[in-house]
């Protein structure tokens, strides 16, 4: 995994803060032995410097991702065929004006000798057109890549995606050292662990109308960056 901007804001930060529960037990563990053998742990060397430690963030970075892509964003956006970049392309979608979508449509067809559905095939057989939209828009991806602010854009929704995802794991441990640290009578870090658990819960009672927001912010830049080339 390379350490360019994106990966840093969008993989890896979210997993540090999905770490924060397990940090929490492993630095606070009344046991001693099992203290010393997760610290022990996490310093083993695998390869040269790398350690467990960087295993097992690469491993959660992946999870993370793993779980936003697949649990929330595909059940939200059915597999890209109702994401915004393809819904805003639709005849049938208010978000962009008639002449708009279509000052998109005649480049597409002037950069990729593509035409995207009219009106009335649209109407005929929608799920194929969305499909030949979602195929098109990756085209366009291509072409803009890193546009000038697109990739900002990315990097946010990227980190909620993945923080999102991550948010099922990082709640379960929180609950676990809710239980763990009042069975000890640590009522401060007891409180702690339930502030964790009340943001993480949080992130997932609202986690559509985040993707969705920065799914369209996403969308939006992605066409105006395209116009621009």
């Amino acid at each position: 995994m390379k350490f360019d901007k994106y990966n840093r804001t969008a993989r890896i930060y979210p997993s540090i803060i999905i770490l924060l529960p397990f940090l929490l037990f492993t630095i606070y563990c009344h046991i001693d032995n099992l203290k010393v053998v997760f610290e022990d742990l996490l310093k083993l060397k695998i390869v040269g410097n790398i350690t467990i430690s960087i295993v097992l963030l690469y491993f959660l970075v992946q999870i993370n991702r793993a779980l936003g892509k697949f649990v929330f964003e595909k059940s939200l956006f059915k597999n890209e065929l109702e994401m915004p970049t393809t819904n805003f392309l639709l005849f049938s979608n208010q978000e962009f004006s008639k002449e708009y979508k279509l000052q998109i449509r005649t480049k597409i067809k002037k950069d990729f000798k593509v035409e995207l559905p009219n009106e009335n095939e649209e109407t005929i057989d929608l799920e194929n057109s969305r499909k030949r939209i979602v195929e098109t828009v990756g085209l366009i991806r291509q072409k803009v890549k890193d546009g000038r602010l697109l990739l900002q854009h990315n990097m946010e929704y990227g980190f909620f995606r993945n923080l999102i995802g991550g948010s099922i794991i990082a709640l379960l441990m929180s609950g676990f050292d809710i239980y763990y640290f009042f069975t000890y009578k640590d009522n401060v870090l007891g409180g702690i662990s339930i502030l964790f658990a009340f943001c993480f819960a949080i992130l997932l009672l609202v986690h559509k109308p985040i993707i969705n927001h920065l799914g369209n912010q996403y969308a939006k830049r992605l066409f105006q960056e395209y116009l621009q080339k």
